[in-house]
């Protein structure tokens, strides 16, 4: 057995099935390592050198010694009850999850829960995430608002090897990151095909009827789909003004059909309020005609007063650093 397929076996006996080998774990999830040791040579050759070697390379730093490497234990990922003693620490603003694609719709649905694990597992940085979803198959990558949910009251932990950990995550407090491009793609070309179909309206002002649709295709994919659809369509040069004020409506149609999900109790969809803002301002703002709609859809994402909010987000430094992350200023 290499020592990777080792390194796994280790994993499974220090934090699933110890008795694998005949051992057990004390309250704090240490083993001693020579029963650990003797325990593996029983079926292939093993010895402290090699352990030595799997705790130094391991790439997700999945184990520590004490001081005297007389114990070891894994540093999370736990499904057996241990106190691995980890200290409570206040999170950074943001933290992300990776997971494969065929997790998306329970996620979506439930938000993050630990299942077998003591704790859901955060990461620091969206490339981390990335490489931890890929194990699972096509990566996907959810923003968690950390310091929001530790503001409400949630508990987080870092282990040694820099993984966050908390007991669960809420939907309200996640955003998917990644997109599947092909899937986008799809969502685009039936967005096209909406806005081409005739007997839908006839482009005037006060009929959404194309808007609506396209709203709709929300129940095919996902808000977060259809959302990274619309910014896409925003930010091509070559659609038509008509094509960026419909998005505009899609956008209002949203808006209002939140406000009625959390009357009735329901979740609400999940703006990227400075990308919404910045990208139809950039499209539309030298529009007579799309003036009121864009300056309502602003206020009802940043709860200001219609009439006599002096907010201007043409001027406003986060609007204006979003926009030239996608090489867009405002002339």
């Amino acid at each position: 057995m290499s020592l990777k397929d080792t390194s796994k076996y280790i994993s499974l006996i220090l934090r699933h099935k110890p008795e694998t080998i005949g051992i057990a774990l004390d309250e704090h999830g240490w083993a001693n390592v020579d029963e650990l040791i003797a325990g593996i040579s029983k079926t292939q050759d093993f010895n402290m050198k090699m352990l030595e070697e799997i705790v130094r390379t391991d790439e997700k730093q999945r184990y520590s010694f004490n001081e005297d490497k007389t114990l070891i234990r894994a540093n999370q990922g736990h499904s057996i009850p241990v106190d691995v003693e980890l200290e409570k620490k206040e999170p950074p603003r943001y933290l992300y999850h990776g997971t494969g694609e065929k997790y998306r719709e329970s996620i979506d649905n439930q938000g993050l829960v630990s299942k077998s694990r003591l704790y859901v597992h955060l990461s620091p940085d969206i490339e981390t995430a990335i490489k931890v979803g890929s194990r699972h198959g096509r990566p996907v990558v959810y923003r968690v608002w950390a310091g929001s949910m530790h503001d409400a009251g949630f508990d987080f932990y870092k282990s040694v090897n820099g993984v966050w950990l908390t007991s669960k995550v809420p939907t309200q407090y996640i955003k998917r990151e990644t997109f599947d491009e092909k899937e986008i793609e799809t969502v685009i070309r039936n967005i096209d095909a909406i806005l081409l179909k005739t007997g839908l309206d006839d482009e005037s002002l006060e009929d959404t009827s194309r808007a609506d649709v396209i709203f709709d295709l929300e129940e095919k994919y996902s808000w977060e789909a259809l959302q990274h659809a619309l910014f896409n369509i925003l930010l091509d040069e070559k659609r038509t003004e008509d094509a960026w004020y419909q998005m505009a409506v899609v956008f209002w149609i949203a808006v209002l059909e939140s406000k009625s999900r959390k009357k009735a109790g329901l979740l609400k969809l999940k703006f990227k309020k400075k990308t919404i803002i910045g990208l139809l301002y950039y499209r539309l703002r030298e529009l007579d005609y799309a003036e009121n709609l864009i300056w309502s859809i602003t206020c009802e994402l940043y709860n200001l007063d219609y009439c006599n909010s002096m907010y201007d987000p043409v001027n406003d430094d986060k609007i204006i650093r979003k926009l030239e992350k996608y090489g867009l200023l405002f002339r």
